[in-house]
């Protein structure tokens, strides 16, 4: 796990929505083909970098408002950083 794999995933991310990022168990495990404690990794590294960023981020079973509706972050997403 390196912070430039870090920083070449959220900024495609964030090309795509620089408000609204979502990641997916799917994305990290299929395309990138992580291990769990990859994810783990990344996962920790992502939030201090987003957080940083001034993204509030929440994590799997988290609840949040975005665009004044209530959500909750599924099973099948990681995390839901929110600008």
């Amino acid at each position: 796990m390196t912070t430039q794999f870090i920083d070449q995933y959220l900024d495609e991310k964030m090309k795509k929505d620089p408000f609204y990022i979502i990641c997916t168990y799917f994305d990290m495990r299929v395309r990138h083909n992580l291990t769990e404690q990859e994810i783990f990794e990344f996962l920790n590294l992502c939030k201090n970098k987003l957080e940083n960023m001034g993204y509030k981020v929440y994590f799997k079973g988290s609840k949040y408002t975005y665009n004044n509706s209530a959500k909750i972050v599924k099973d099948n997403e990681l995390f839901v950083a929110i600008k």
